[in-house]
């Protein structure tokens, strides 16, 4: 792989603009810094949904498990209950519309992670009863999440420790009041991770010809030589990394999805099966 010496041009909805006092900056998209070697295709094998699955395994909520993979619009729900025609009235592609579901979509992650009701509040601009009623309605439609809030609580306060369900563990010596989010993020973080790792070593052992260049959380990039780069190939390459699973009682298969460029990293697009 090969790092563009030369800086990118930023393309003129990138640059700065101001309009009156205020300033709004697009930083450009470094991704398209990383090019492949010539003769190769580079390739983005991105885990879609991982955190969110794996809190809802790790709340033993089958019912919102199925609902992540079946690309139901949990956030466009949330809204729709929460504010009612403020949001519902509002055309499918309106500015506002797409941004209080962002909100949602936030403000289910950091319920998730523990943030408390003010935190989303204040970070939203919501009214602070806004923020607790939508976080007792989350509570209501998925008690498990707060079941393994308490779990990590308990295993903080007893054990000073989480692990997850590939069996690694990290011990805590902070006091306890402020590790309890730090606690429940490491949980889904670290497994996330681990799928990951174990994606690499998968497909580093099962194509010896594909050169892996970096994992990125969520995310592995690698490249292939272009005479390689046919659906066979990226067939095997899904089945490969569909094989792994989050061992739960009910073990977790996180869907992957594929983009690649023959340009550079950042110009990736997804290969529709």
């Amino acid at each position: 792989m090969l790092i563009s010496p030369s800086p990118m041009d930023q393309p003129s909805s990138a640059r700065s603009s101001s309009s009156g006092s205020s300033q709004r900056i697009v930083l450009p998209n470094v991704r398209k810094l990383f090019i492949p070697d010539p003769g190769c295709v580079i390739v983005d094998a991105d885990l879609t949904g991982a955190d969110a699955l794996v809190v809802a395994a790790e709340s033993n909520d089958d019912d919102l498990i199925q609902k992540i993979l079946s690309g139901y619009d949990l956030h466009t729900e949330n809204a729709n209950e929460l504010f009612g025609p403020e949001f519902s009235n509002l055309p499918p592609k309106h500015h506002r519309r797409h941004a209080i579901r962002q909100q949602l979509k936030s403000g289910v992650h950091g319920t998730n992670y523990g943030a408390a009701a003010r935190t989303l509040a204040v970070t939203f601009g919501w009214r602070v009863a806004v923020a607790e009623r939508f976080q007792t309605n989350w509570f209501r439609k998925h008690p498990g999440v707060k079941d393994w809030h308490f779990r990590v609580q308990a295993d903080l306060r007893l054990h000073r420790r989480v692990s997850n369900k590939f069996g690694y563990r990290i011990i805590y010596f902070d006091r306890l009041d402020s590790l309890f989010t730090q606690a429940l993020a490491w949980i889904p973080q670290s497994t996330v991770a681990e799928v990951c790792f174990r994606g690499a070593l998968h497909i580093e052992n099962s194509f010896p010809f594909i050169q892996m260049l970096l994992q990125v959380h969520d995310s592995l990039v690698f490249q292939i030589p272009s005479h390689r780069f046919e659906p066979g190939t990226i067939e095997a390459i899904r089945k490969t990394l569909s094989s792994i699973s989050v061992p739960y009682p009910n073990p977790l298969f996180i869907p992957w999805k594929l983009s690649a460029s023959t340009v550079s990293w950042g110009d990736c697009e997804e290969i529709k099966s």
